[in-house]
């Protein structure tokens, strides 16, 4: 059974209730983003309020509350607004409502509960993972029998080991001597050129060259290259560029090494 109440019909003088609402937020200078972000209500729904798009708005229980919470937002008596909205919409009858229904619409669509969502803390959700791991890895080890605590102990024990045994003075299998590569050096004569030649403690060897001749030595720890002439070669230190040695006493004399010439590692 439907009973109409005329007073709800809207008429040519009295505006919808959507009107009124937006009336009454205008009144209050606020914009719909200004109810959307206080309220929580999205935007587009409180459009379709203002403007009477029934098709545009969600199930009826949703609805009355969203409806209940814009008008008591706005300072009006939103269970009234509510019915009279959806008296216009069914075009003036009004739907008469259950004990279980009205009870449903009172306590659980309360507008603060359709309009806040639940939000869970970064914090509680990183102690809800943290707690999922530990648990997971737990299972992990009880399942294969595995002592991680164990591994790590041993992983320990022989990284220090091979430490230990990586040198030792007193032991002869540690304790070799590092060994310089060999000197080498290499010479492309530009002039015909006599010099004398010593390797290590060798003695020194008289020797001539034509231009455009290459040459090289190799010693194990001194070499000494000793020139006629200036300028004579291009020279060439274990492969880098060597410049050709200045006079001394009119003599031109190249010894190997040298502290500005360090050892190639």
């Amino acid at each position: 059974m439907t009973v109409i109440d005329p007073s709800a019909v809207p008429t040519c003088e009295q505006p919808r209730v959507g009107e009124r609402l937006k009336e009454a937020r205008l009144k209050q200078s606020l914009t719909l983003d200004d109810v959307a972000s206080r309220t929580r209500v999205s935007r587009s729904t409180l459009r379709a309020i203002e403007s009477s798009e029934y098709d545009h708005l969600p199930a009826d229980a949703f609805t009355r509350g969203l409806i209940t919470l814009y008008a008591n937002f706005l300072g009006l008596v939103g269970p009234q607004v509510a019915d009279q909205f959806f008296m216009e919409r069914d075009g003036g009858k009004h739907i008469h409502l259950s004990f279980l229904k009205k009870s449903r619409m009172t306590h659980a669509l309360e507008p603060k509960k359709l309009a806040e969502p639940t939000h869970i803390s970064s914090a509680a959700l990183a102690t809800i993972l943290l707690v999922l791991i530990v648990v997971s890895f737990t299972g992990f080890c009880l399942y294969f029998a595995w002592n991680p605590f164990g591994y790590l102990v041993d992983k320990t024990r022989n990284l220090s080991s091979s430490v230990t045994n990586t040198f030792h003075p007193a032991d002869p299998a540690t304790s070799r001597e590092i060994q310089p590569p060999p000197l080498t050096v290499q010479a492309v004569f530009l002039t015909d050129c006599r010099m004398l030649v010593a390797l290590d403690n060798g003695k020194p060897m008289e020797q001539t060259y034509a231009k455009g001749t290459s040459m090289q030595w190799t010693a194990e720890r001194e070499i000494q290259l000793e020139f006629s002439q200036p300028n004579s070669a291009q020279l060439h230190f274990n492969g880098t560029p060597l410049p050709f040695p200045d006079s001394t006493e009119g003599r031109y004399i190249l010894r190997l090494p040298t502290l500005s010439i360090p050892y190639e590692e």
